[in-house]
């Protein structure tokens, strides 16, 4: 028995191949809007990764009858100048801020003070005390913090 193919005109194959490609087309125009679906979401929890509220804010201070204080990792400039201050009992009469780095007062018996801020603590001690030493004698070290 001899099996014989129908002739398709080329037409017919046209209007074929373009059902297939119809079908196709939908197919991939709906794995492209999943796959974009799927960037944007990741895109956007990137984003919100990226970008966290930092708790780097810090301070350091000092007052009459040896009042000091000193605060780290704190979310906000006020939120660090107010830990300070309440640590003090609202004695400090010097407070200074610092974001992302370290942060050193020192002061002297005349009342003549220095503070620095520096990348490393070892930086912001040496700084207060150099600070301190300009403006007074016999000094030392009253507070320090690092805020990362």
């Amino acid at each position: 028995m001899l099996y014989v193919m129908p002739q398709v005109s080329h037409t017919e194959k046209m209007h074929t191949d373009k059902r297939k490609n119809c079908v196709l087309g939908g197919e991939m125009k709906l794995v492209r809007k999943s796959i974009s679906g799927i960037v944007i979401v990741f895109s956007f929890i990137f984003i919100l990764a990226s970008n966290p509220a930092h708790a780097d804010w810090g301070a350091v201070g000092f007052g009459p009858g040896g009042a000091w204080g000193y605060s780290a990792g704190q979310y906000s400039q006020r939120q660090a100048w107010r830990k300070v201050n309440r640590s003090c009992r609202g004695n400090c009469t010097v407070i200074k801020t610092f974001q992302n780095l370290c942060g050193a007062i020192a002061a002297g018996p005349d009342n003549g003070w220095g503070w620095t801020s520096s990348r490393s603590m070892r930086g912001a001690k040496r700084g207060a005390m150099r600070q301190c030493r300009r403006n007074s004698y016999d000094c030392s070290l009253r507070a320090w913090a690092c805020a990362r």
